[in-house]
């Protein structure tokens, strides 16, 4: 397969909404590491990116909104604590955890009941996901185990063959993954500090 890298603009964005909808993934920036994304509904296409990774089927992947009211398209239920956590934090590096939606594929789960979700602070993330109009399966640009890219140069580096396109949006800026929130426990959980800590938080 070939792999495009293309800087972001319109014509790329289109390029990448075309993909994604014909059941593709690509890379993109984000305000983290870059990722890889798909259509969140499309089974074959997240299994597509735990075979691109070599991750293992018990690592969930998380799904990736463009705005807050997506969340319920994508989790049956979210606690006061957690919404008022969203509203404050979103967009941003805070994935929350809540009971997933019967509808969504189980092969995003990995084998749980639960699914992660955010909004990224990074404006051309934000127009991908808002010209796809749906949440995309996400996880870090990288092959599981290795390092995560941040930037389009390393992505190409790890996965040149594998994808059909790779989103140029220069580097990353936080460069560590984001913090995970296990919100199926009123209050919240950390189960992961990154950008977002535990004392901003207020936990």
């Amino acid at each position: 397969m070939r792999t495009d890298v293309c800087r972001v603009d319109e014509v790329s964005l289109l390029r990448a909404v075309e993909i994604v909808s014909a059941g593709g993934v690509v890379a993109f920036p984000t305000d983290t590491v870059y990722g890889l994304g798909c259509d969140l509904f499309n089974a074959r296409a997240v299994e597509r990116i735990f075979a691109i990774k070599g991750r293992p089927a018990r690592m969930p992947l998380i799904a990736m909104l463009s705005n807050p009211e997506q969340w319920t398209q994508v989790a049956a239920t979210l606690p006061a604590s957690a919404l008022a956590l969203m509203m404050r934090f979103w967009p941003g590096p805070l994935t929350l955890i809540a009971p997933v939606r019967p509808d969504v594929p189980e092969q995003a789960l990995g084998g749980g009941t639960t699914i992660g979700m955010r909004i990224p602070d990074h404006c051309d993330t934000l127009a991908l996901l808002h010209l796809v109009g749906r949440p995309l399966a996400t996880t870090s640009a990288n092959r599981s185990g290795e390092t995560p890219a941040c930037s389009a140069q390393e992505v190409e580096a790890q996965l040149h063959g594998q994808i059909e396109l790779i989103l140029d949006g220069g580097i990353s800026p936080h460069g560590v993954a984001s913090t995970v929130l296990d919100c199926t426990n009123d209050p919240p959980i950390l189960l992961r500090e990154g950008p977002v800590s535990r004392a901003e938080l207020g936990l």
